[in-house]
């Protein structure tokens, strides 16, 4: 089995719960113990913890993190998972990155974010979750997913809850993390970034996020856009199986 002393942690992205990892943890090694917590403002977590904060996210990882553990964030969870390995190392003992960033580097664009993400979740909250999941399946990051793969997403995305789901938005969307990339050089675990071949603008993010830190690498999936692991499950997992072989060997 690979890696047999670390556990992973799956972090999942935006208007999600852990049942989208389904597919991935199938095709993961045998043995291996998988953790997928549910993030604050997402399915039946809610608001039961209080209101989305970067904080309240990393309180609850670390409730998932019994012991050093290799964490695998995508998109939303991507930035959950820098936030941990900078303010909690000693609990990461990998990295896996998959379609995501370190927060918003330039302040402006931050604010503009911060201004859309408001705008939008008082739309969502005006809403029913059907209004919501209709107007979030046409976004330009989703726009490079087939039509089975969006279809095969809705019914995890209208498990949401809209006044939850709102709240994530502001507390825990892009604007939400302070950005991180000036830091990137203290995260010295080993890290693998994941992006697909058709997100041209997340793999070159992911390049220049490797110059930067000091034992990362980077692969790129075939045949997938922003949701690598829900388009390519096998390759993923694959990809992912790699990497965790590398750690047991020192590789």
């Amino acid at each position: 089995m690979a890696a047999p002393d670390y556990p992973l942690v799956l972090v999942h992205g935006f208007a999600q719960t852990p049942a989208s990892w389904e597919a991935t943890i199938e095709n993961l090694p045998t043995g291996l113990h998988v953790v997928a917590p549910e993030l604050p403002g997402h399915g039946e977590t809610a608001l039961t913890r209080g209101e989305p904060s970067p904080e309240l996210v990393r309180e609850m990882l670390l409730e998932a993190v019994y012991a050093p553990a290799v964490v695998w964030g995508y998109s939303q969870g991507a930035r959950a998972a820098f936030d941990l390995a900078l303010n909690s190392p000693e609990s990461v003992a990998a990295l896996i990155i998959e379609s995501g960033v370190p927060g918003i580097e330039d302040p402006i664009a931050r604010a503009d974010r911060r201004s859309r993400d408001y705008a939008l979740s008082t739309r969502i909250e005006a809403g029913k979750i059907e209004d919501f999941v209709n107007l979030w399946e046409r976004v330009p990051a989703l726009g490079e997913q087939s039509q089975a793969l969006i279809e095969q997403q809705r019914p995890d995305r209208l498990r949401q809850d809209p006044v939850a789901l709102a709240a994530a938005l502001r507390g825990i969307g892009q604007s939400a993390y302070e950005p991180m990339w000036d830091r990137l050089g203290e995260i010295t675990q080993p890290t693998l970034l994941i992006t697909g071949e058709r997100d041209v603008t997340y793999s070159r993010r992911a390049d220049r996020i490797v110059e930067l830190m000091p034992d990362a690498r980077r692969v790129t999936i075939p045949d997938a856009a922003h949701g690598v692991h829900l388009a390519q499950p096998q390759l993923a997992a694959a990809a992912v199986e790699q990497f965790l072989e590398s750690l047991s060997s020192g590789s």
